[in-house]
């Protein structure tokens, strides 16, 4: 009794699947070598109601998060800080996570990232607060080498700036700390409700803590808007402390609109998919 032979049905499986593993390489390497250095700029607006009788041109802030700075990452440092110089900002929101993983060995040294860090300039002033991972390198490195840029670090601050026209902004920050977290007492008081508010937070979980009308507006990171998500953009995971799921690039909770970047770098896996890096120019007038 002879064998039937085995060679068109290996044939028909290479038709199906060598095509299959092909589709899916490629998609492995446009995640991993292609989309994260795909660095976009993308728009925003508001209006702020307290500068409807101000003069002056909108006030443009770049605002860029998660740098997850590599050891050998330089020619994306620069990417990124080009980028962000590019855009022409009046104004720059850094927010956090300039260290990448959870031991120095595994991220860029602040004195490294202080080469890249000094190509950034703004008239109006360069504001930068803490993320989760730069704790484990150790933030007041990171707070010193920004300092010595005449970057101002901001740890649950609050400062009132003076803008052009006449305008002020209040710009308040909150602290990032796993092990410490964050009390309401904590947060920065509100100036007066005739003065913009503005708050900085590398994670919008702040807001089960913030009271209607303390703030116009929240910028946060931290999320990576996904960083591998489904085509046109749609997440597969909360990449967020809360139960609330945050939608990007804008949501509202308790009447404060939040603005949550995709941020710039990759976390765990250094892959992006459906989620090219970004920073965002937000106009405010």
């Amino acid at each position: 009794m002879k064998s039937r032979p085995r060679r068109p049905f290996l044939n028909k499986l290479a038709i199906i699947f060598v095509p299959i593993l092909m589709i899916g390489f490629s998609l492995f390497m446009w995640a991993w070598q292609v989309e994260p250095r795909r660095v976009e700029t993308v728009t925003a607006a508001m209006e702020m109601p307290q500068w409807k009788r101000k003069e002056g041109p909108p006030l443009r802030i770049a605002i860029a998060g998660d740098f997850h700075l590599r050891p050998n990452g330089g020619d994306l440092a620069h990417r990124y800080m080009e980028t962000i110089m590019e855009a022409r900002p009046d104004m720059i929101f850094l927010l956090g996570d300039y260290a990448n993983g959870h031991t120095r060995e595994s991220s860029m040294a602040p004195e490294t990232a202080r080469e890249y860090f000094k190509m950034l300039k703004a008239p109006l002033g360069i504001f930068a607060v803490q993320g989760n991972h730069d704790q484990y390198y150790g933030w007041n490195l990171w707070r010193n080498m920004f300092s010595g840029l005449g970057i101002l670090p901001m740890w649950n601050d609050s400062l009132l700036l003076h803008l052009p026209g006449g305008r002020e902004l209040q710009l308040s920050s909150v602290r990032d700390d796993y092990h410490l977290r964050i009390r309401p007492e904590e947060l920065p008081l509100r100036f007066s409700s005739d003065i913009p508010h503005i708050f900085l937070s590398h994670v919008p979980d702040i807001f089960p803590l913030l009271a209607p009308g303390t703030a116009d507006l929240v910028i946060s990171a931290h999320t990576h808007g996904g960083q591998i998500c489904l085509p046109g953009g749609r997440t597969l995971a909360n990449i967020s402390r809360e139960k609330v799921k945050f939608s990007y690039p804008w949501s509202q909770l308790n009447g404060t609109p939040f603005l949550i970047t995709r941020g710039l770098g990759c976390s765990v896996l250094p892959l992006r998919f459906c989620c090219p890096p970004e920073i965002i120019v937000l106009e405010i007038q």
